[in-house]
């Protein structure tokens, strides 16, 4: 699987609810695993996750 599908899989589950799928998607963004780095997005979903309890997202907010 491609990076954009990849990607594109992590947002259809992380939109049905999946807490976990928006913690992949932030330190994806974050460590540039979907192409170039970008820290708006990674804070964005990192946000989203830790709002609905994730320690990773909180821990990676932590670093942004």
């Amino acid at each position: 699987m491609d990076k954009k599908q990849k990607l594109l899989d992590l947002i259809d589950k992380a939109g049905k609810g999946s807490i976990e799928a928006a913690e992949q998607i932030a330190v994806g963004y974050f460590k540039g695993e979907f192409g170039e780095k970008n820290l708006a997005k990674a804070k964005k979903w990192a946000s989203y996750a830790a709002k609905h309890g994730s320690e990773v997202a909180e821990n990676l907010l932590k670093e942004l």
